[in-house]
């Protein structure tokens, strides 16, 4: 049950957004705490004082099962479940009573041994709280006490304020079910598609996924399309049947279609938001030989994101676009994808800019930066972009010289000398601008302070490491089928460094219990195939296995299923040649019919 205590908050932007304006409750400055402790107030009115006259902490009011069992809605009498409820409030009996004195009725709750901040409500008193999500007009049920969750925080002053639950988000006739899987897209389909969210493990208060769930309150195929990726995510993990999913999902595509009445009606929010989820589930539902399914959203995402361009002069939320592209990429890496939507953004130079890929926005349309972010995000983001856009010419490169090496003629060795040569210079190219990124003095200096920034700027710095380093991997080893025989021993240090820094970053994620940054699964694929140290590629594999756990789709399993038979092949080669460079991943892929979209999905 969602009970919140408000907070008295301040955000700070970056110097060319505007600020946020703080919220203070009096121009007198400091409000004496003249209260008694926590555990003895008896009304929500007094906890609230309380809340907002004492230092920043956490006070939680809990509530049960037996606290409900006086309301009408969860009683076993059919006289009283009868009873006249207000459409706008569906209150308990007691606090009717206490509105029509004009009164609170004293609810005093039962402190928990140990935690003086926390009290347990022995009869809970709904008294038509204010609720950001409630609609005046809904007069569906509330949730049951089963199903309900607490969020009850008091943030610190660069903090922000936290927002209810919504109420009658569910459908009246599925709503334990629906509850379930809006709290698993909440909380785990959410964080794995984007994992440098501030505070995403304190709550949901500054997560775009409000954006997602505020365009499907009036928006139904976005609901189903949420539905069917949290359901989807549920049935993998406990190795279900995907009924429920794949149900979601029929019921998204003919509500979308029924929703486009004119051809702008596609630029919406709802049909954007939701095209984007329906790429996402046929990423991680996508069978080993049929993974092309995700492609026709992808086509459409591009067509949408350019005529939202064009209908609105710009993009609402450029974060989304920004989440297509690395989407995207990673279909380029694993040879499932054209690149398609990348490489058109790319060319055409509409790629959006860092100081939009993070939500939230400001009044200016770009992203919030805080004040403890104010020395680092800035330079990460600028890293993280400049990063990816390489990797991103990296790919493009990839499927050109793949293409050129299929088309060569066996006997024609001079020909294919020269071509060697030139994609050497040009993967030279991009690997001494990836280089160059790294010792720059920015980053040099962000790199030291690594391990002690904000969460944002960790992980945005985490995602640019791995990933620079991948592609340090990538363009070394798999530009071309057998591109390793061809590639300088000079480099074979280069490569040794990259895959051990890849494989200590990623154990140390997962000892922080963060197996929801899915962006490292590429880079340790790319380190156990690049590695020539046997320890080194079982404790990549290792680590593909518990992240494979957690996850929300197939791909992950299918990545490590396809390191394992690399691994086989590069094994069976040495034995039969006496080495194994030439073994290329893509061609094992390829032949053993594991399609991977995206290696952390």
């Amino acid at each position: 049950m969602s009970r919140l205590l408000p907070a008295q908050c301040g955000i700070v932007s970056q110097a060319k957004s505007p600020s946020i304006t703080e919220t203070t409750s009096s121009g007198s400055g400091v409000i004496i705490d003249d209260l008694p402790p926590f555990a003895s107030l008896t009304t929500d009115e007094e906890r609230e004082k309380k809340a907002e006259r004492s230092s920043p902490g956490t006070y939680n009011v809990v509530v049960n099962q037996d606290s409900f069992q006086h309301l009408p809605e969860y009683s076993d009498d059919p006289d009283i479940k009868t009873e006249s409820l207000s459409p706008l409030r569906r209150g308990s009996i007691a606090a009717s009573i206490a509105s029509s004195t004009g009164r609170d009725i004293p609810v005093e709750g039962i402190p928990i041994p140990g935690d003086p901040n926390v009290v347990v409500l022995p009869r809970f008193e709904d008294i038509g709280r204010r609720n950001t999500f409630s609609h005046s007009k809904d007069t569906k049920s509330p949730l049951s006490p089963s199903v309900r969750h607490t969020i009850i925080k008091v943030e610190d002053t660069d903090g922000a304020v936290f927002t209810a639950e919504p109420e009658s988000y569910e459908d009246n006739q599925q709503i334990g079910q629906d509850a379930r899987y809006l709290r698993q897209f909440r909380h785990a389909v959410w964080r794995q598609l984007v994992p440098t969210e501030r505070d995403v493990r304190d709550g949901m208060a500054m997560s775009s996924v409000n954006v997602l769930e505020n365009a499907a309150r009036t928006f139904p195929p976005l609901h189903h399309a949420m539905m069917a990726v949290a359901a989807l995510s549920l049935a993998i993990r406990e190795g279900k049947e995907r009924l429920d999913a794949l149900q979601h999902y029929q019921q998204a595509l003919p509500a979308l279609q029924n929703s486009l009445k004119s051809p702008n009606d596609l630029s919406s929010d709802g049909a954007f938001l939701t095209h984007f989820l329906l790429l996402v589930y046929e990423i991680a539902a996508a069978e080993d030989g049929h993974s092309n399914l995700w492609s026709p959203h992808l086509s459409t995402l591009l067509r949408i994101t350019l005529l939202r361009r064009d209908v609105y002069g710009g993009e609402r939320f450029p974060f989304v676009v920004w989440w297509i592209c690395n989407i995207d990429l990673n279909a380029l890496f694993s040879g499932a994808g054209r690149g398609e939507y990348v490489g058109y953004m790319l060319s055409h130079d509409i790629i959006p800019p860092p100081s939009f890929h993070l939500h939230p926005l400001g009044l200016d349309g770009s992203s919030v930066v805080y004040e403890e972010e104010l020395d680092s995000l800035p330079t990460i983001l600028q890293l993280d972009y400049e990063v990816t856009i390489l990797a991103v010419r990296l790919g493009l490169l990839s499927r050109e010289f793949r293409h050129e090496a299929s088309a060569f003629i066996s006997g024609d060795m001079l020909h294919r000398a020269e071509s060697i040569r030139v994609r050497q210079t040009r993967i030279f190219e991009v690997q001494e601008a990836l280089r160059q990124l790294w010792v720059a003095p920015g980053v040099s200096m962000v790199s030291q302070l690594a391990p002690n920034l904000p969460t944002r700027s960790k992980l945005l710095y985490e995602h640019a490491a791995s990933l620079y380093r991948a592609c340090i991997l990538y363009s070394h080893t798999s530009m071309w089928p057998g591109q390793r025989l061809e590639t300088s021993p000079d480099y074979d240090t280069e490569i040794a460094v990259a895959s051990n820094q890849i494989l200590d970053m990623t154990r140390k994620a997962l000892a922080e219990d963060r197996s929801d940054c899915r962006y490292l699964v590429f880079p340790v694929f790319m380190a156990g195939y690049a590695s020539l140290d046997g320890a080194q590629r079982m404790v990549a594999l290792d680590l593909i296995r518990t992240m494979e756990k957690t996850s929300i789709g197939r791909n992950t399993t299918i990545t490590r299923r396809a390191l394992a038979a690399v691994y086989e092949k590069q094994n069976e080669r040495f034995m039969n040649t006496g080495q194994s460079l030439d073994v290329d991943w893509v061609e094992v892929m390829a032949e053993r019919d594991l399609r991977i979209v995206n290696f952390g999905v």
